[in-house]
């Protein structure tokens, strides 16, 4: 055999060396990548939402313990304790927003199953964590406080929290004389789940004067939690009701001349707006007439649609309006888009327990949108952010 004749089959081995190489590259790649591995990732993530929840869960389970036994921030309080129940919120705070970042994650779904899976250790982790830190706390609580005087503050607290925020059937019957069903249904509801939490209280405060077990007190305080977030919820109603009901018809009468200036420059410059821009221009004021006509019976509907038909024009109108006029726009619909965020919010906080993963994702997002929009200085930039804390928790947007 030549000399030739050996560096050619040498070439040839190299080559035939490479091509199984980059074929087993491509495959691992396509198996990364696969139908199967982003259903393994899908997977990977769920179980990473299942952690989550029952981390959260032990967060909010943590947080009562302290109360009850009257530790949080008490001046007796273990600093070894505290340090550990500060840990258990800043890992649940961080976790769903690591959490969210990966189910928005469109990469390659090897790595983001794994990163699930170590999200998802990490969480059971911080769960057995806080289950020690509660074991520590009852244990803290036996040596530190006794159940006659715990009993007798949580009285003290249902009292207060009475006396604070007063009985909730005026303000509903307020708004009952006024405004439609839909317009005071928050207040209804967060009415009766007020009245439902406190006779909660009063029956775990029976149990414990009769049988003193901490799981009562525990069970009170937990009540006694819910009864003053619904009562907060029915005084939010109301002072939203009221405030749409003041700027209804100022809004309607300034949407309407939006409107109308919008559909006149996409007429005028058709080839910048969006194809539909007119059919949704005139449906955007046509839903502004039936608001208008329903604005006195329903105002945070009536605001609602406002602010609907306000993203409607800036979808439709794009690059036919001018930053100055993007800006005046965005200084327009931003007060009205805030309010109905924070009312959508506030409803979805007052409905209590929510068990999936996922809603209670949407309104961590919200809270951060909205706390976004309130840090931003460019009025574009806080009513992109208040439009996407709206959206998170209102499916319909009303």
């Amino acid at each position: 055999m030549s000399e030739v004749d050996g560096v050619i089959l040498a070439a040839v081995a190299l080559l035939v060396a490479a091509l199984v190489v980059a074929a087993i590259v491509i495959a691992v790649r396509f198996s990364r990548r696969s139908p199967r591995a982003r259903a393994a990732a899908a997977r990977a993530v769920t179980a990473a939402g299942d952690a989550l929840l029952r981390l959260d869960d032990a967060v909010a389970r943590l947080d009562v313990a302290f109360r009850a036994v009257d530790a949080m921030d008490a001046a007796d309080e273990p600093a070894d304790l505290r340090r550990a129940r500060a840990a258990a919120v800043r890992a649940r705070d961080r976790g769903f927003s690591d959490l969210a970042r990966l189910e928005g994650d469109t990469g390659v779904a090897a790595r983001r199953g794994d990163d699930a899976g170590r999200l998802r250790t990490g969480f059971d982790d911080q769960t057995r964590r806080v289950e020690r830190t509660l074991e520590q706390l009852q244990e803290w609580a036996r040596a530190h406080r006794t159940p006659a005087d715990l009993l007798n503050l949580t009285r003290r607290r249902r009292d207060d929290l009475l006396e604070a925020m007063g009985d909730p059937e005026p303000l509903v019957a307020a708004l009952r004389d006024r405004f439609a069903r839909e317009d005071r249904d928050d207040a209804e509801t967060a009415a009766r789940a007020a009245s439902d939490a406190l006779r909660e209280v009063d029956d775990a405060l029976e149990r414990a004067a009769s049988a003193p077990d901490g799981a009562h007190l525990v069970a009170a305080t937990a009540a006694l939690l819910r009864a003053e977030r619904q009562l907060r919820a029915v005084e939010d109603a109301h002072r939203i009701a009221l405030q749409a009901a003041e700027n209804a018809d100022a809004e309607l009468a300034a949407a309407r001349a939006e409107i109308e200036a919008a559909t006149a420059s996409a007429s005028r410059r058709p080839a910048e707006a969006a194809p539909d821009a007119l059919d949704r221009l005139r449906a955007a004021a046509q839903d502004l007439d039936l608001a208008a006509a329903q604005a006195a019976r329903r105002p945070r509907w009536a605001i609602a649609t406002v602010a609907r038909v306000r993203e409607t024009r800036d979808d439709t109108l794009a690059d036919a309006m001018s930053p100055r006029e993007r800006l005046e726009a965005a200084r327009a619909a931003l007060p009205g888009t805030l309010a109905c965020a924070r009312a959508a919010l506030a409803a979805a906080e007052a409905r209590g327990s929510i068990a999936a993963i996922g809603e209670r994702l949407r309104l961590e997002d919200a809270h951060r949108q909205l706390a976004a929009a309130r840090a931003a200085t460019d009025a574009e930039q806080a009513l992109a952010h208040a439009r996407a804390g709206w959206h998170a928790v209102s499916v319909s947007g009303a």
